[in-house]
């Protein structure tokens, strides 16, 4: 689900020309951490402490980019760093996301998205871009991974590929070209959190 929405952002991005290879290409460092981690199986109670504490780590992450952020999109722009500086900047960054995205499967943009936008390394959409291409590769890269260690349910995937599908295009257009990027992250981030306080009622008090 993860391949089919970032996807079709990642080319609604591009037909917009908010997207850099040159920026993007160092945080792919993330590609076989995410295929490695993918590959572990870890007990039901430890995967849901890694789902807890990322997804939450992800909300607050999100709300503090968003926070005060008309005042600072001013300040945000796309730098002309170098390909030394993007390789020192991106390739640690990408293997700890990619490592974590292997682990709990939703791709890692959550993660860089926001600490872009803190870090001041790039602009709202540009940022918006790098992160659909980062979730891309990432869950390639992860469902990879699952398909050659674990099963697949294929009766379940396909309906919910269908609506996924839906789902992403009707928002990846809205994200693109109508919908402000913080009020968007906002909204992300409070789903986000929802879905992290569920899965730990549900793991470890019901």
């Amino acid at each position: 689900m993860n391949i089919a929405v970032s996807g079709i952002a990642f080319l609604n991005y591009v037909r917009a020309g908010h997207f850099s290879l040159k920026f993007s290409l160092p945080f792919l460092a993330s590609i076989p951490f995410a295929f490695y981690a993918g590959t572990l199986n870890l007990t039901e109670n430890i995967l849901a402490i890694v789902f807890v504490v990322a997804l939450l780590a992800a909300s607050v992450a999100l709300f503090t980019s968003s926070y005060n952020m008309k005042k600072r999109q001013q300040q945000i722009s796309s730098r002309n760093l170098s390909s030394k500086k993007l390789a020192i900047i991106g390739t640690p960054v990408g293997a700890v996301l990619g490592s974590v995205a292997g682990l709990v499967g939703i791709g890692g943009g959550i993660w860089l998205s926001p600490l872009l936008i803190l870090s001041r390394l790039a602009n709202p959409k540009n940022v918006a871009a790098t992160a659909s291409f980062f979730i891309l590769t990432n869950s390639i890269s992860g469902f990879t991974a699952h398909a050659i260690t674990k099963t697949i349910d294929l009766e379940l995937l396909v309906p919910l590929l269908a609506v996924v599908i839906i789902g992403g295009f009707l928002g990846s257009r809205f994200g693109t070209f109508r919908i402000e990027q913080n009020i968007l992250r906002m909204i992300v981030g409070g789903i986000v959190a929802v879905a992290a306080f569920n899965i730990a009622l549900k793991s470890w008090f019901f």
